[in-house]
């Protein structure tokens, strides 16, 4: 076997080798994935073209080499064998696959050949975006799952996907996501020959560097090269031993053994696609509504109304809100208090209280501490998780729906313009209206950005705009702050513009000063024709984003309510009989000082906010809960009782509805960036812009008072 000295990849901490049939798109994502980082040499004794390109990537310094274009690894060209041959050198850590996305059926092939050569394999599904233009729908974690490798939809022209395959890539190489063995095609009727070379060739020592079941295939496939390796390794009886089983198998089946197998791999792909590719029928040509989007004024605001109606759907189903916000204004609380009740969130969270009361009353007789922590850490930290799944679920569907209709790039096109003015792309308008109702899936929603510099933007940026649990405080401050009902209309309006302004100069600010990048995103979007929603695919969207939510934020969240428990019921002197006795207090109680300094506020007042600031990091309905509690009032009163001038009660406000929104957001944050510095510095970002905007509003209010 060639060192990597000899393969040209010498210097690489990471050797990554790039197989694919040809036209493809093997060569555009390359140059992507390297830039211009290429040296251009000959492969070994050949005129044939070699490509190497590097990439720094986590520190570490990985080489790409670019294999020739090739239909399988039968050898039957010289291609073939140059790409066969370095793949069983053993100088890629990982070996990336391509497959085109609008021929999967064709393209599959040479991925189902390489599997059965290594398992350190990822695959690609290119041209993604033309794939769906096309109606052709792949669901890649169900494909994922069935081959046992990371499977990554990517778009190289648009940028769609790279960070997914570049972390696939790392996690293979490095060994994190690697099958155990290679796939194993079941060739009946040929099993038992296979088997019988298999054993042969795992007793010679000469040949323990191979595949075993690669080269018995090859060698009842006739493979001359093969049989020249294995002579060369002192194993010429298991050559001699293959072409008698050869003839053997010729004899009873009538057909030679490499058309058996071919026929098997291809029985094989046809199983594994059969029911992970969907197609649909879409009929080109330009609709009355593409022409309303093109209208300058109008196709903006019909896109952000669309927008905006499908999700208040999805909120009043899953959350009743707003319709619960206007019942309670209207003066119509148990109207209010029934559609929060009945909703499914209000449903999954009464399951869950009677299940921790349950529980609490079957422990308490064997000890209180214990059933608070089943109760209220376990059983309410679950509760915590599964009360997002809903909404995470149906408003993944209502995506999918806009998406596979063509409704979604119609409307990122028309939104472009002005959200190209804050170093956004049109796509920033799904997720930002999505937070209105839950930051969660907002930031979720952020994986719909045209690059990582813009998706890094909404996920740092997005938490600013109000979400309705926020709304709830903010309606207690306005009514306790403002006794004119226009007053308190315009406090809530305006507390709105500010957190969407927020969101937006904050996307600008990140883009120029972090980032670095002058120019709004590129939206290079491929305008599919207007067609049916296919209701497998939305399935397929929507549970695989739920799912996800649920395997990875949920652990976070369910972590993070276990460690809330613990801080809020023990203190310095053990189990805290009161709030104030508790962890959480004190650390709320830290915050006063500043709390003084900057809103000048009295000790008292400032470290009953600072512990409420606790609670709203926790979550944002908790906060008013906790004042509450603190001051021995009613919740409607919180707010009055805290003794603020209404310059103090604008500027605390803001700092609420700014600061770190959740802390489920703040899970989803980590598991959309896989970052814990990212993650990090969002919550020291979001408390230093509501510092500022908030002090801010009490200096210039100050002034005009």
């Amino acid at each position: 076997m060639a060192s990597r000295e000899e393969a040209g990849v010498s210097g690489c901490d990471l050797v990554v080798a790039v197989a694919g049939q040809p036209n493809v798109g093997k060569s555009t994502l390359f140059n992507v994935l390297t830039g211009e980082r290429v040296r251009v040499s000959n492969w070994s004794g050949t005129t044939v073209e070699k490509k190497v390109g590097t990439r720094e990537i986590r520190g570490r310094k990985v080489c790409f080499v670019d294999l020739p274009g090739i239909y399988g690894l039968s050898a039957l060209t010289l291609d073939e064998k140059i790409a066969r041959r370095y793949l069983l050198s053993g100088n890629a850590d990982a070996v990336l696959v391509l497959i085109d996305s609008t021929a999967p059926e064709r393209t599959i092939y040479l991925a189902i050949q390489v599997l059965e050569l290594t398992p350190k394999v990822v695959i690609a599904l290119t041209k993604s975006d033309l794939a769906h233009s096309q109606g052709i729908h792949i669901h890649v974690d169900k494909l994922e799952a069935k081959l046992g490798v990371p499977v990554v939809s990517v778009s190289a022209i648009k940028g769609s996907g790279l960070r997914e395959l570049v972390d696939a890539l790392i996690d293979v190489a490095e060994g994190r996501r690697v099958r155990r063995d290679v796939i194993r095609i079941k060739y009946d009727g040929i099993e038992s020959y296979i088997n019988e070379l298999e054993s042969d060739i795992a007793a010679c020592k000469g040949l323990s560097s191979y595949p075993k079941r690669w080269l018995a295939l090859r060698l009842l496939e006739g493979d001359e090269d093969v049989g020249k390796l294995v002579r060369a390794a002192g194993a010429e009886h298991i050559a001699n031993k293959a072409m008698k089983y050869r003839e053997e198998i010729k004899r009873i089946f009538s057909k030679l053994p490499e058309e058996i197998i071919a026929s098997s791999r291809y029985e094989y792909t046809d199983s594994l696609l059969k029911d992970v590719v969907v197609r649909v029928h879409v009929t080109a040509g330009i609709s009355y509504l593409d022409k309303l989007f093109q209208i300058p004024i109008i196709g903006p605001v019909a896109s952000a109304i669309i927008i905006f109606l499908v999700f208040i759907i999805a909120f009043i189903i899953n959350l009743g809100f707003p319709l619960n916000v206007i019942a309670d204004l209207a003066g119509a609380s148990h109207i209010a208090e029934a559609i929060e009740t009945y909703s499914l969130s209000g449903l999954l969270t009464a399951l869950f209280d009677y299940v921790a009361e349950l529980v609490r009353n079957a422990l308490t007789p064997v000890s209180e501490l214990f059933a608070s922590l089943i109760a209220d850490g376990v059983v309410g930290g679950v509760g915590a998780v599964l009360s997002f799944f809903p909404l995470i679920f149906t408003i993944s569907a209502i995506m999918a729906v806009i998406e596979d209709s063509g409704l979604g790039p119609r409307i990122a096109l028309a939104l472009h313009n002005f959200f190209s003015k804050f170093g956004l792309s049109g796509k920033a308008a799904y997720p930002m209206f999505i937070s209105m109702g839950c930051n969660v899936p907002g930031v979720m929603g952020s994986r719909v950005a045209v690059d990582e510099a813009e998706r890094l933007q909404m996920v740092l940026s997005l938490p600013y705009i109000l979400c309705q649990a926020r709304l709830i405080v903010l309606l207690f401050a306005v009514s306790a702050f403002f006794t004119s009902p226009l007053q308190q209309a315009g406090a809530v309006v305006l507390t709105y513009v500010v957190s969407i302004v927020v969101f937006l100069l904050s996307s600008l600010a990140l883009r120029y000063v972090i980032f670095k990048i002058r120019e709004p995103p590129e939206l290079l979007i491929e305008i599919p024709p207007l067609h049916k929603p296919n209701i497998r695919v939305v399935w397929w969207l929507a549970w695989d984003s739920a799912k996800h939510f649920l395997k990875k934020a949920g652990i976070i969240i369910f972590a993070l309510s276990v460690i809330t428990w613990l801080l809020l019921s023990y203190g310095p002197n053990g189990p805290a009989a009161n709030p104030s006795e508790s962890y959480a207090a004190i650390a709320g109680a830290t915050l006063a000082p500043a709390l003084s300094l900057l809103y000048g506020l009295d000790h008292d007042t400032s470290w009953r906010i600072g512990f409420a600031l606790i609670n709203g990091f926790i979550a944002k309905e908790g906060l008013i809960s906790a004042i509450a509690v603190m001051q021995g009032v009613s919740e409607e009163a919180v707010f009055s009782t805290l003794n603020l001038t209404p310059v103090q009660g604008i500027a605390i406000l803001l700092f609420l509805m700014l600061y770190v929104p959740c802390l489920a957001t703040v899970a989803v944050i980590y598991q959309e960036t896989k970052s814990l510095k990212w993650t990090v510095f969002s919550i020291i970002y979001m408390v230093a812009v509501a510092t500022v905007v908030s002090v801010a509003a009490y200096v210039v209010g100050g002034l005009l008072a």
